[in-house]
């Protein structure tokens, strides 16, 4: 077989700390709180909608379900339940 030529390899003589401080956030501030975008994710996702378990708290009501499908301004639920949009308070999958 025929001989390679050797490839430069520069020597690391100090300490490489590049990463050592990181800062993740979050807010659950509901004022902030934009379902839309979550539920746009979820449908970008792979494989179908109707699979994912959810827990959608509303300001009258809490539903363990799972979304159908979106249309205008509201989601429609496997358990038959229609949510407007604008009345989810939080989204969080089981």
């Amino acid at each position: 077989m025929k001989e390679l030529p050797k490839i430069y390899k520069q020597s690391i003589d100090k300490k490489i700390a590049n990463n050592d401080t990181v800062y993740y956030c979050t807010s659950n501030d509901s004022s902030t709180y934009d379902p839309l975008s979550l539920i746009d994710s979820l449908f970008k996702e792979g494989g179908h909608i109707f699979n994912k378990a959810l827990l959608i708290k509303t300001k009258d009501k809490t539903y363990d379900t799972a979304i159908i499908q979106k249309k205008n301004d509201s989601i429609y639920t496997l358990s038959d339940d229609v949510i407007k949009i604008c009345d989810i308070v939080s989204i969080e999958r089981k």
